[in-house]
């Protein structure tokens, strides 16, 4: 028997068009531009960098004894739009803030696909009395994983001066090749600041800098062991990204242990 098709009647049409529409967007999800959608969202896309994080290094401080592993550091953009991240507070909170309590709520602006943009609260800005300037809190984390697969030390440093420092990939859409975000505010007492991370670019934190750096003291004294250095971008999903449920990681392998050559140097403050 033939299978035959019947035509949809004129009276119909708006009802087919309709339930189409409607299963196009559920198919597609938020932020997939349809016609019913409108503009869409330009979000950035954080990733580190595994080239940097394989700088890194065995030294001991000569004033201390400690032995380090300082490792560099460098969340990358590799989205749709900008990481800008803006802090805002009023000159009385300003003046009330004292060393080791020092923050800034912060907001995220999100640029969208006909132009505009939004804010969404993203927590805080900290100053880092060290680096003396503003970090923006949640960017990293950084873990030091034994065979095991146990987490022998971890970074309390989550917290970077968002800069677009080194170019990670020029070939994306709407790639800039002159930086926008290039300094943090160093007065404790701001009351407004904007720090960020452009298309294609990348902010680098070097191995020398304070928290850049696991105190591997103990580990040198047992025999010489591989361990895998992690470092992970938005960790704690603060900042909206395109990796915001599904963080991203890299990860290099380093040796320590007796035995294993070790320079000498240790952590210095930033500028």
């Amino acid at each position: 028997m033939r299978r035959t098709t019947r035509p949809v009647r004129p009276a119909r049409t708006w009802i087919v068009a309709a339930v189409m529409a409607i299963g196009t967007l559920l198919a597609t999800g938020p932020g997939t531009a349809t016609a019913i959608d409108g503009p869409t969202d330009l979000p950035p896309a954080l990733e580190p960098l595994r080239e940097e994080l394989a700088d890194n290094d065995l030294v001991r401080e000569p004033d201390t004894g400690i032995t380090w592993l300082r490792f560099t550091g460098a969340p990358a953009n590799l989205g749709s739009g900008a990481l800008h991240v803006v802090g805002r507070r009023t000159k009385e909170e300003a003046a009330t803030a004292t060393p080791g309590n020092n923050v800034i709520p912060a907001y995220q602006r999100i640029s969208r696909s006909d132009g505009s943009s939004y804010e969404v609260p993203v927590g805080l800005m900290t100053y880092h009395d060290e680096h003396k300037h503003f970090h923006m809190d949640g960017i990293s984390r950084y873990r030091l994983i034994n065979a095991a697969g146990q987490v022998v030390r971890e970074s309390p440093k989550v917290a970077f001066c968002l800069v677009d420092l080194k170019i990670a990939d020029s070939t994306l859409p709407g790639f800039n090749v002159n930086p926008t975000y290039n300094s943090c505010s160093h007065n404790a007492n701001a009351t407004s600041l904007t720090m960020g991370i452009s298309v294609g670019w990348a902010d680098v934190y070097a191995k020398e800098l304070a928290g850049q750096s696991f105190d591997v003291s103990e580990l040198m004294n047992l025999p010489p062991q591989q361990y895998t250095l992690e470092m992970t971008t938005n960790p704690l999903g603060l900042l909206h990204e395109t990796n915001r449920t599904n963080p991203k990681s890299t990860s290099v392998t380093v040796t320590i242990g007796q035995g294993v050559p070790v320079g000498v140097g240790g952590p210095r403050p930033g500028v």
